[in-house]
């Protein structure tokens, strides 16, 4: 029993680190200030993330040694967004968010669509201005509400 309890005590266990430098691998402080450099994140397919330093991560050691350890989990960033019961939210370190709830889907942060188009079934509401490339719905509408036709009046209805 000795021996086996020898063995399993040289077998390196799961353990939490601090990300101390990041990148594709990165470099972790572990238990007592020990430096693990070059680790590998494992990260599920078609989700990727920067794990911004002093991070907190979960590091497993494959075949029990430290020198072949992965990380497999991060949190504690220094941005951290707390999801409520049922959501699920995805967030960077400079705060934009996708949040998924109850109600439906909420963004922050400015949105880009740089390949494809946007297709949209329902109504499209605004609490700012609209504008394409040549002007702003705003400028279209004073634009002609002040019109007129030779010497017509401006129109009576407005927009």
């Amino acid at each position: 029993m000795s021996k086996i309890s020898r063995a399993i005590g040289q077998v390196r266990q799961a353990f939490f680190g601090i990300i101390a430098r990041a990148g594709t691998k990165a470099q972790i402080t572990g238990n007592d200030g020990e430096v693990l450099d070059e680790m590998e994140i494992i990260q599920q397919v078609g989700f990727s993330s920067w794990i911004p330093k002093g991070s907190r991560v979960v590091v497993i050691p494959m075949l029990g040694k430290s020198s072949r350890s992965v990380i497999v989990g991060s949190t504690e960033a220094p941005v951290l967004v707390v999801a409520n019961e049922g959501e699920t939210v995805i967030y960077d370190q400079w705060g934009h968010q996708i949040l998924l709830h109850k109600n439906g889907i909420k963004m922050i942060g400015d949105v880009e669509i740089v390949e494809g188009g946007l297709t949209v079934e329902k109504d499209i509401k605004s609490l700012a201005e609209i504008s394409d490339k040549k002007s702003s719905m705003q400028a279209m509408r004073d634009t002609y509400n002040s019109h007129s036709n030779g010497n017509t009046p401006a129109p009576s209805q407005k927009m």
